[in-house]
């Protein structure tokens, strides 16, 4: 993935403006609720779902966080299923989505946010917590997709070239 964000030239689309559905997304915040960090929106949608004394609550987070990328860019007039967007395109929009999480996430709190690629690019992201994992420590060896596992403390200029 480190090979592949250098060489996509991903900057361009990240030097983009956030679009309405992302910025909607990101004023909406994340809550914590029963030890859980989601998605507001997430936590609207899976409350029944949620349940003191869960064991995979790592899991619980990656499934209740997991966004398409492509389905937040655009404008609300667009149809997010209409429009193809190049993965490199995806992968930008889905580091800027990262960079602006990175703010959203309560800085008192270490998590995880996760890029994958294959055809289409997710986002996804939990709180760290000791002994649970959502993905091996060998990211090259996920044989279907390009992974990006960074933290909410990370500086992304590591990963790309960021626009100035």
């Amino acid at each position: 993935m480190r090979a592949y964000l250098r060489n996509a030239r991903v900057q361009e689309v990240m030097a983009r403006p956030l679009t309405p559905r992302m910025q909607a997304l990101l004023d909406e915040g994340v809550v914590e609720d029963h030890g859980f960090w989601v998605l507001r929106r997430a936590a609207t949608e899976n409350a029944p779902r949620i349940r003191p004394g869960l064991q995979d609550a790592t899991g619980y987070e990656c499934f209740a966080n997991k966004l398409h990328v492509s389905d937040f860019v655009g404008s609300f007039e667009e149809e997010p299923w209409a429009r193809r967007l190049r993965l490199k395109d995806q992968v930008g929009y889905g580091l800027r989505l990262a960079r602006e999480l990175q703010r959203v996430l309560p800085a008192d709190g270490r998590f995880v946010i996760i890029l994958g690629c294959s055809n289409a690019c997710t986002l996804r992201f939990h709180l760290e917590r000791p002994g649970e994992h959502w993905l091996t420590d060998d990211l090259e060896g996920y044989r279907r997709d390009a992974l990006l596992e960074l933290s909410n403390r990370e500086d992304l200029r590591e990963w790309v070239v960021l626009p100035s």
